[in-house]
């Protein structure tokens, strides 16, 4: 299945594109998608999305077609043919 990964600000830097499509098996989750991008995008991807188990990390936003993946099942919501995945890091400050 084809799944649709859109980016921002450095993490669109790592891969090199604001949006690349990811060709998955069927079925996959959301920690299976980011097991692949950190097999082909290599540990600076890893190390800027994911925590030390894998899941996504706490200073990054996952939506999938526009819903939080946290609020919608987290790292093992069974993703689809077409899925929308939007990874944005969280910016703070004061």
């Amino acid at each position: 299945m084809k799944i649709q990964l859109r980016s921002a600000t450095y993490i669109s830097q790592i891969i090199k594109s604001r949006k690349v499509n990811i060709e998955l098996p069927e079925p996959s989750t959301l920690r299976d998608l980011l097991r692949v991008l950190a097999e082909t995008y290599g540990q600076e991807f890893y190390d800027a999305v994911c925590n030390e188990d894998g899941y996504p990390a706490d200073r990054v936003a996952i939506l999938i077609n526009g819903s939080s993946a946290a609020a919608i099942g987290g790292p093992s919501i069974n993703l689809k043919e077409g899925d929308d995945v939007l990874i944005l890091p969280i910016i703070s400050g004061g």
